[in-house]
């Protein structure tokens, strides 16, 4: 990035502990400044509540900023990597939240001061795919079922006090007296009926923190969408289910289901309808469909990072 070029940074004050005025100061430690031009190289837009961020970061893009920054959470750099879909402006991600799962599949430092000193030194562009819900855009998984009512029922002063534990106790709590439900799952036309206790659109593939994952081969890149069906009755059966997962053997395991999905999904409760979460926010109830929006966004990702990856134009 030249010195005449500039940056656009959103960012959630009330994502972690940071605040607006350390990130720029980390940035400004690691970009070289604008010398000789009177703006400032980076504009710091702080999040409010019920704003239209796609809005505010689509404006950005047509003002000129060479790239879009998301410093915050998986909510927040959803928000924004929506606005930039469509778009070739890059995507770079600070991860100041609890889980940052797609920060750490992509291979972004959860460190600030690293974040930031790779959006300035030595990186490369990727392009990830997109789950369109309705009118927006997510980018790491949609959950029905223990997933979404952990998100929902963990209050966020705990999430601030506790990080991930907040999560885990919550989910052990929501385990008991948790029984699978009938769902109705239509998958690029195709419709099956099953009892589920989780079904999960994939994304990526990030459970919590590397290396635990909801599956082999789950990638942001690979153009299509990953369907998880965990049919769990009991405490046993989790526990037995993380064994699987702490040691890679997902597909062992007959109570988990793989579908994929080129085009959609579609999940419906056939009694009772149950929360929707979409990159870590609760975003409604069942019924939902998910369509894949393939290639949607580049992002900034180490350049020694994924390979596989698909790189940007």
């Amino acid at each position: 990035m030249t010195t005449t070029q500039r940056i656009f940074i959103v960012i959630n004050p009330k994502a972690g502990s940071y605040v607006a005025d350390t990130v720029r100061n980390t940035l400004e430690r690691d970009f070289p400044r604008n010398a000789g031009h009177a703006e400032p190289f980076c504009e710091i837009h702080e999040t409010g509540h019920d704003e239209q961020l796609v809005n505010i970061v689509r404006e950005a893009c047509a003002r000129g900023f060479a790239m879009v920054v998301a410093a915050g959470g998986d909510g927040t750099v959803s928000g924004v990597a929506e606005g930039l879909v469509g778009t070739d402006v890059p995507l770079g991600i600070l991860p100041l939240g609890t889980a940052n799962v797609l920060a750490r599949e992509l291979g972004i430092p959860v460190d600030l001061g690293a974040a930031c000193a790779l959006l300035a030194g030595a990186h490369r562009f990727a392009r990830i795919d997109a789950m369109r819900v309705g009118e927006h855009c997510y980018f790491t998984q949609v959950g029905v079922g223990i997933d979404a009512i952990m998100i929902r029922d963990t209050p966020t002063e705990k999430k601030k006090r506790f990080g991930r534990l907040a999560y885990i106790g919550t989910a052990l709590r929501s385990l008991f007296g948790f029984q699978p439900r009938r769902f109705r799952l239509t998958v690029d036309g195709a419709e099956l009926r099953l009892r589920a206790s989780q079904v999960l659109v994939a994304n990526s593939g990030i459970l919590g923190q590397p290396p635990l994952r909801w599956g082999p081969d789950i990638r942001p890149d690979d153009g299509r969408l990953d369907v998880c069906v965990v049919r769990a009755r009991n405490l046993f059966d989790y526990a037995m289910l993380a064994w699987h997962v702490v040691n890679g053997q997902h597909r062992r395991d007959h109570r988990v289901r793989y579908l994929t999905a080129r085009e959609g999904v579609t999940i419906e409760t056939l009694s009772k309808s149950l929360p929707v979460q979409a990159d870590g926010e609760i975003i409604g109830e069942t019924p939902v469909t998910v369509k894949l929006v393939a290639s949607a966004v580049e992002v900034i990702v180490p350049a020694d990072h994924g390979a596989d990856l698909a790189p940007g134009p």
